[in-house]
């Protein structure tokens, strides 16, 4: 199996059909990460669609020592982080500088057939909105760690944050995460 970083090395010397197996290679994690980190899946799509541009832009600054995926999903917390802070300055003065919070997005799935199904949508619907409720600094974090299971010190690296604030934010968020699901458990 060819690597990533030969896929890249191609690419960069001019062989265009080399970026191909790189996105395919990618395309499932990242585009999972950016509906974690958007919990929307229209912006998901054009974070990572904007991800990719500015991955392709700027693969001759990928250092090959490095994990491909761990970069790219530095650039992807990057980007996300960036239309963040420009989304939170426009609704900001929209709406004044109180409503600055992130607007809540009702599931879509459609309509559930069996209990088994109502039950775990309703979950997720807690869990989704807890998660709205999370800073940002906790969000990246936890995402990383449980959802693409990243090391400590790799989210740590992508984030330029000591191993010990992972684990501390990570903590954080679980506990405040908890607080949000409470109120669910205590139904069923």
């Amino acid at each position: 199996m060819i690597t990533d970083k030969q896929l890249i090395e191609g690419y960069r010397t001019g062989r265009r059909e080399m970026l191909g197996p790189l996105v395919e290679r990618y395309q499932d994690d990242l585009y999972r990460f950016c509906r974690h980190l958007t919990l929307n899946a229209l912006d998901a799509e054009d974070l990572f669609q904007e991800v990719w541009v500015r991955v392709i832009r700027k693969l001759d600054r990928y250092d090959p020592e490095r994990s491909f995926k761990a970069w790219l999903f530095q650039v992807t917390l990057n980007m996300h982080r960036d239309s963040y802070r420009k989304w939170k300055k426009i609704y900001g003065r929209l709406a004044g500088e109180d409503s600055c919070r992130v607007p809540w997005v009702e599931l879509r799935d459609g309509a559930p057939l069996t209990e088994e199904q109502l039950l775990r949508n309703e979950r997720n619907a807690y869990l989704e909105k807890g998660l709205r409720k999370l800073p940002k600094r906790y969000l990246g974090p936890l995402v990383l760690f449980y959802y693409e299971e990243f090391s400590y010190e790799e989210i740590g690296e992508m984030l330029g944050i000591p191993t010990g604030t992972v684990k501390s934010r990570l903590n954080q968020s679980k506990k405040l995460l908890q607080k949000t699901v409470e109120p669910w458990r205590e139904e069923y």
